[in-house]
C-alpha cells in the first residue's frame, strides 16, 4: 500500500491525491476495452489495439460528460434570457447598500432565477466536475513510460503500478507504435522521416480541429458584437489566434500516446461544436437565427394548408352541433400536436389550456413570424403567463363575487371573520397559558405566598 509523503519542502501532493482514483477508474476501463478489443480479434500484446484502445477511452469519456455538458448549455441559455429583466432588478436597487435592501434584492434574485430555472452555479458547475476525469485521462496515458522504465512515482514514493496498468501492461503499450512510432516517444526523440511527418501531420490536424471548433463557436453560436472595443470581442480574436500558436509549441512535447488523445480530443469537440451549432444554438446567434427560419419555414409548409382545410371542414358543420365541433377540434388537435412535436415544437402545454386554446397557439405558429424557437424555454414562458391569467382571473372573480354582496352579507361576513379571529387569538392564549413553563411559574408563585403567610403566622 502506498503511503502519504510531502515534497521538499513539505507541502502534500494534494493535486496529484485528488486524482490518482480517477486515474486508476479510468485505467481499468482502459484495460477493458483493449480486452473487448483483443476478444475481436485484434490480438494481445503491443499492437493496434492498444493505440485504437486510446482513441476509444476517449470517445467513452468524452460522451460520458457529455450530459454535464448539455446542463451547461442549457443553463447558461437561461441565464442569457434572465439577462433584461436582471438589469432592471440590479438598476432598480442602485446605491441602496442598507441590509433591507440587500436581502430584498436577494429575495426577489432568487425568485428571478426559480422562474426562468436558471442557476448561476450551474453553468460552471459542469467544467469543474469534468476536468479532474480529463486530467485523470491525460496523467494515466503520460504515466505509461514511466511505468515502463520503473521510475514512475505516487506522492514522492515508487510505485510500479497504476492500477491495473502493470509494468508489463506499461511495456506492451509502450511497445505499440503509430506509423513506426511508439506511443512514449517525443518529435524531439530523434525519430525517423516517416515519424516527423506522422508526428507533423497529427500535430496540424489537432491545432486546426481545435482552431475551426473555436471559430465556428465565436462566429456562428455567439450573439453579434458590433463594437470593435468590446473587451469580449477583444478576448476572442486574441484566443481564437493564440490558441493554435500555444497548441504548436505545446505539440513538440507531447507524447505519441498523448498526441493520439489529443487529435481524438480535438476530433470530438468540432463535432460537438457542430452539433450544438445545429441543434441546441445560442439565443441570438447567426446560427440560431438560422435555425429559426429553416423550423419554421417547415412547419409553416404544412400547418398553412391543414389549417385552411380545417376551417373548410368547420364551415360545413352546424355552429349549433356543438359535438361535432368539439370532436373536430380534439381530432384536429392531435393530428397537429403529432407532426409538431416530430418538428421539436415543445407540446406540454399547462393543464388549465383547452383543447381549443392549445390549437389556437399551432395556429397562430403557421402564420406570424418567430421570434424564437418554440422549444421547452418557449414553453416554460407559456406556463408562467398561464399561471399569471389564471391568478388574474380567480382575482377578478372574488372582487365581482365581493361587489354582487348586500351590504348586510358584507357585515355579517366581516363579523364571522373577526369572530373567526378572535376565537383564534383565544386559543393561542389559552394554549399559552397551558405550557408547562406556565404551570412552573404559578407553582412558584404559590410558593412563594405560602412562604409570606407563614412568615405572617409567626
Amino acid at each position: 500500500m502506498l503511503h502519504a509523503s510531502t515534497d521538499p519542502e513539505g507541502v502534500p501532493h494534494m493535486w496529484e491525491m485528488i486524482l490518482h482514483p480517477f486515474a486508476v477508474a479510468i485505467a481499468w476501463v482502459w484495460i477493458k476495452i483493449h480486452d473487448l478489443l483483443a476478444l475481436l480479434g485484434m490480438g494481445q500484446g503491443s499492437g493496434l489495439a492498444w493505440v485504437l484502445s486510446i482513441v476509444l477511452l476517449t470517445i467513452f469519456v468524452r460522451a460520458l460528460v457529455l450530459p454535464l455538458y448539455f446542463k451547461q448549455i442549457k443553463s447558461s441559455r437561461s441565464m442569457q434570457l434572465m439577462q433584461p429583466e436582471l438589469k432592471k432588478l440590479q438598476e432598480k436597487y442602485k446605491g441602496k447598500t442598507d441590509t433591507q435592501s440587500r436581502q430584498k434584492m436577494a429575495e426577489e434574485q432568487q425568485a428571478l432565477y426559480k422562474k426562468h430555472g436558471a442557476n448561476p452555479l450551474a453553468s460552471c458547475l459542469p467544467m469543474l466536475v469534468q476536468m479532474p476525469i480529463l486530467f485523470a485521462m491525460y496523467r494515466a496515458i503520460f504515466a505509461i513510460k514511466d511505468i515502463a522504465g520503473g521510475t514512475y512515482t505516487y506522492r514522492g514514493e515508487p510505485a510500479d503500478h497504476l492500477g491495473p496498468i502493470t509494468q508489463q501492461v506499461a511495456h506492451e503499450i509502450d511497445g505499440s507504435t503509430v506509423f513506426g512510432v511508439q506511443l512514449s516517444l517525443r518529435i524531439t526523440d530523434g525519430i525517423s522521416t516517416v515519424g516527423l511527418v506522422t508526428f507533423a501531420f497529427m500535430i496540424v490536424a489537432m491545432v486546426f480541429m481545435q482552431w475551426f471548433s473555436l471559430r465556428l463557436t465565436m462566429t456562428r453560436n455567439m450573439p453579434a458584437q458590433t463594437d470593435p472595443n468590446n473587451p469580449m470581442v477583444r478576448s476572442q480574436k486574441v484566443m481564437l489566434y493564440m490558441m493554435p500558436i500555444m497548441f504548436i509549441f505545446t505539440g513538440f512535447f507531447f507524447q505519441m500516446g498523448l498526441l493520439v488523445y489529443m487529435v481524438t480530443s480535438a476530433a470530438w469537440a468540432l463535432g460537438q461544436a457542430f452539433w450544438v451549432v445545429n441543434m441546441m444554438p445560442t439565443p441570438g446567434s447567426p446560427a440560431y437565427i438560422s435555425i429559426v427560419h429553416k423550423r419554421q419555414n417547415a412547419y409553416q409548409t404544412w400547418a398553412r394548408p391543414y389549417f385552411a382545410e380545417l376551417d373548410a371542414e368547420r364551415a360545413t358543420l352546424a355552429a349549433s352541433d356543438s359535438e361535432a365541433q368539439e370532436a373536430l377540434t380534439i381530432r384536429a388537435l392531435n393530428e397537429v400536436k403529432t407532426r409538431a412535436r416530430r418538428q421539436k415544437i415543445a407540446s406540454h402545454f399547462p393543464e388549465e389550456m383547452s383543447e381549443g386554446e392549445i390549437l389556437t397557439v399551432y395556429r397562430t405558429l403557421s402564420v406570424q413570424e418567430w421570434d424564437t424557437l418554440p422549444d421547452e424555454l418557449w414553453m416554460r414562458a407559456i406556463h408562467r403567463a398561464t399561471a399569471r391569467s389564471v391568478e388574474r382571473r380567480a382575482q377578478k372573480e372574488m372582487r365581482e363575487q365581493n361587489k354582487r354582496l348586500t351590504r348586510e352579507q358584507r357585515r355579517r361576513q366581516s363579523e364571522n371573520q373577526s369572530q373567526s379571529e378572535s376565537s383564534s387569538r383565544r386559543a393561542q392564549v389559552g394554549a399559552k397559558e397551558i405550557t408547562p413553563e406556565e404551570i412552573e411559574r404559578r407553582r412558584q408563585e404559590r410558593k412563594k405566598a405560602q412562604r409570606r403567610n407563614r412568615k405572617k403566622r409567626d
